[in-house]
């Protein structure tokens, strides 16, 4: 593990009396409309110990706690290096553009922002890219000027002009010549990785903390340091399972193929071998093999469903592995030698992701204790999934020998405090663990009511009974409303039958799925007449102050479908080692997720507003007192 920072504040151990300190001496009084919240000091306090003796905290904080600052403040007066790691690239961001660049006016420090290889422009692929129509013509044209301008390389800074090509223009690890490459001194991503070395405090997010933590200290991402901070906590291990789990998906496999060959919209072959006639047959070949396996797939298995028996596609699948090996070995004998360097760099690199999605499709028909395997299937989209149960042995074996300190933290961690399913979930039981309320009044800020008779589990008419209710609240006219869902089908059935009315009435409504998050919330929060229906990503991360949101529905208590693959993974294991399935894992996680939604009204101390919870399980369920227990 690394060592100690000599810093003196540290060694001391007066480090929370120091961040205390700096939060009301210097902190506060350059923010005048914050005020000191007993709860962040105790958060200030825990993590200071936590730097400065090392170990694992849960700090569960509640909304306006002031957390992002309790840890912060600390990290920085202790000088030793960390890396924080969050859910959500708009919080990454938000830590970086806001929070950290606020606090190093105060004091100097050094701090960076660190994305996943393929987020940033490769100048060489840039330069080596030649457009095969007028579309890629315009993209390319205009990357290239974008390029002049940047300084990051970060290829989010196109938000608005995301383009298939980027893939082709991104810095790719299989395709790099590193520093016997011409633009090694240029290059955004190496540039990145320096700043990365220098700098006290790296923000990175949980997939590539997951990405990191899978390679060797050799090929390691990010630089070593010894404090870890897991923001967004809650999160980390569906970020971890996705990462370390295998997806096998129809996209992927034609993405890669179409990389070697691929028909244009005028029947004209393009692609890395398009000059290369005699491998057109094998390349062709292989693409309907894989069509079939995908159709073989759909046809055996449901949405969703957990695989217990792969022999009907074991196969099937060790025949196309075995196709796709012998492909790459006949492009090496035959392709290879016949280029320019940058097309020998691509076709090496479209080589090596062929043969890791091979190896993947024999390791896919391997069982492995602790792991689950499923399928996905919706209209063309085909794959197959496998991920650990629970990533508790990942953590134990691959992030948590990498730092000295570690402290996770969220709004909801606990359930009335305590900390058992995160715990179980990651293997963080000997973590301390603390749990500090909101400093905000629910019961005076919100008032909560409940909307009976509605029950969009069961009744078809259901739909038409939440879209009078949410019509009613939007008559009061008193402010914006977010109206979370569990089920895209029922919001899009609640949606057509309320939004014409909505719009008669003024207001503006928004559905997920038609107009990105990200523009909606920015519409809601320079408003107070929007109405925004929702889904899972809009349960957390959402922060409007203000009249912008003034009530809050809720149409659905927030548990997850027992038969998905993971859920019913979790709770057979529960059930084999003598626990309640639904008890240990169902209604925790379905606490967990409500006190995220129900966090979204109340940001600050003037907010006010209104819950309606369209769910009567809250009251005639005797586990419904749970929830409300929760929130107060």
């Amino acid at each position: 593990m690394p060592e100690h920072a000599n810093d003196e504040a540290v060694q001391q151990g007066n480090l929370a009396h120091e961040a205390e300190l700096f939060l009301n001496e210097t902190v506060l009084p350059a923010l005048p409309e914050h005020e000191v919240r007993a709860s962040q000091t105790a958060m200030m306090a825990a993590c200071s110990g936590t730097i400065r003796d090392g170990g694992i905290l849960l700090a569960e904080s509640g909304t306006g706690t002031g957390k992002t600052f309790a840890y912060l403040i600390p990290l920085i007066l202790s000088g030793r290096k960390a890396i924080i790691t969050t859910r959500t690239k708009n919080l990454q961001e938000q830590l970086v553009s806001k929070d950290l660049a606020f606090l190093s006016t105060l004091r100097q420090f050094s701090y960076a922002i660190a994305k996943g290889r393929s987020n940033y422009l490769c100048l060489r692929r840039l330069r080596a890219f030649s457009p095969q129509n007028e579309d890629e013509d315009m993209t390319l044209k205009a990357l290239r000027a974008w390029s002049e301008e940047t300084e990051s390389g970060d290829l989010g800074e196109l938000r608005e002009r995301r383009s298939p090509l980027l893939d082709r223009v991104c810095s790719d690890g299989d395709a790099c010549k590193k520093m016997n490459c011409g633009f090694y001194r240029e290059c955004h991503y190496f540039r990145a990785r320096r700043k990365w070395e220098l700098s006290q405090i790296i923000v990175a997010n949980h997939a590539l903390l997951a990405v990191n933590a899978m390679m060797t200290e050799e090929s390691a991402i990010l630089p070593q340091a010894e404090v870890l901070v897991v923001d967004e906590g809650h999160a980390l291990d569906n970020a971890l399972s996705d990462q370390i789990g295998i997806n096998l998906s129809r996209q992927r496999a034609e993405s890669l193929l179409n990389r070697f060959l691929r028909l244009d919209e005028r029947g004209a072959y393009k692609g890395l071998l398009s000059r290369t006639p005699s491998l057109f047959g094998p390349v062709e070949a292989l693409r309907e093999s894989l069509g079939l396996l995908w159709n073989r797939v759909a046809q055996a298995y449901k949405n969703r469903t957990m695989i217990q028996d792969l022999s009907v596609m074991e196969a099937h699948l060790l025949e196309n592995a075995e196709a796709i090996r012998s492909l790459a070995g006949a492009i090496k004998a035959s392709a290879l030698g016949l280029f320019e360097e940058d097309e020998e760099l691509e076709m090496a690199g479209a080589l090596a992701k062929l043969a890791a999605f091979a190896d993947e499709m024999e390791l896919y028909t391997q069982a492995r204790a602790g792991y689950v395997r499923w399928a996905e299937i919706e209209e063309r989209k085909v794959s197959l999934r496998m991920a650990p149960v629970y990533p508790k042995e990942f953590v134990k074996d691959n992030i948590l020998p990498g730092y000295r300190s570690l402290i996770l933290t969220s709004a909801t961690l606990s359930v009335c405090g305590d900390f058992s399913l995160i715990q179980t979930v990651l293997g963080l039981e000997e973590a301390a663990r603390l749990s500090l309320p909101s400093p905000f009044d629910m019961r005076q800020q919100v008032s909560v009511r409940v909307s009976r008779g509605i029950n969009l589990r069961e009744d078809e008419g259901a739909a038409m009974k939440l879209a009078a209710v949410i019509t009613a609240e939007a008559e009061k006219a008193d402010g914006g409303m977010l109206v979370l869902f569990t089920s895209r089908a029922s919001m899009n059935r609640t949606w057509d039958l309320a939004s014409g009315r909505l719009q008669e009435l003024g207001v503006c409504p928004m559905l997920q799925g038609d107009i990105p998050n990200r523009a909606m919330l920015e519409a809601m929060r320079e408003s107070t007449n929007s109405v925004i229906f929702g889904l899972d990503s809009f349960w957390e991360g959402v922060d409007v102050k203000g009249d912008a949101l003034k009530c809050l529905i809720i149409a659905k208590l927030p548990f997850e479908v027992p038969t998905e693959p993971m859920v019913l993974a979790r709770m057979e294991e529960i059930r084999r080692s003598g626990g309640n399935p639904f008890n240990d894992y169902s209604l925790p996680r379905a606490i967990l997720k409500f006190k995220q939604g129900f966090g979204r009204l109340i940001r600050s101390a003037q907010d006010t507003g209104r819950v309606v919870i369209c769910d009567d399980r809250i009251e005639t369920k005797q586990y419904g007192r749970k929830f409300m227990e929760s929130i107060y």
